[in-house]
C-alpha cells in the first residue's frame, strides 16, 4: 500500500496516511463546517493502525467533542488535521492538510440535509442526507 504525507500549515506537524480510503468526500454538518471554517469538510476515512504522525506530535492538540470523536489540530497554526472516530477505530484526515495527491478523488456529498443554506452544491456526485 502506498502512503500519503500531509502537514499543517507551519509545518510542525507531519502526518502519515495510506492511500487507500474507506470513504472520500464532502460532509456538510454543521460541526464540519465549524471545525473546517467553510461550506463542508473534505476527508477520507482510514483505519487507525494506518496513521501515524511522523513529526511535530508535541504540536498536535486534542478536542473531545463527544464520545465518539476526537479532533486534531496543531497546536501552534491551527490547521485541522484529523477527527478520530474513537469507537469505529478509524480516522478521516483532512485533505487540505495532504502534500501528495491521493490515488482516489472525492466522490460523495454527506449530512446534506443540514448544509449551509448559503452553499449550492453543483456537482454530480451522489447526495445523502445523513451517511449512506
Amino acid at each position: 500500500m502506498n502512503n500519503l504525507t500531509g502537514s499543517c500549515l507551519c509545518g510542525k506537524v507531519k502526518i502519515q496516511v495510506p492511500d487507500e480510503f474507506d470513504f472520500i468526500g464532502y460532509c456538510h454538518c454543521s460541526e464540519c463546517r465549524k471545525w473546517s471554517g467553510s461550506a463542508f469538510a473534505a476527508g477520507g476515512l482510514f483505519d487507525e493502525k494506518d496513521f501515524s504522525i511522523t513529526a511535530g506530535e508535541e504540536f498536535v492538540s486534542h478536542y473531545r467533542k463527544s464520545g465518539e470523536t476526537e479532533l486534531g489540530f496543531c497546536r501552534d497554526c491551527g490547521s485541522s488535521l484529523f477527527s478520530h472516530k474513537l469507537k469505529r477505530g478509524k480516522y478521516i484526515v483532512r485533505l487540505g492538510v495532504l502534500d501528495d495527491v491521493p490515488s482516489q478523488r472525492p466522490n460523495v456529498h454527506i449530512f446534506c440535509a443540514s448544509k449551509a443554506p448559503w452553499f449550492d452544491i453543483t456537482d454530480q456526485l451522489a447526495h445523502y442526507d445523513e451517511l449512506p
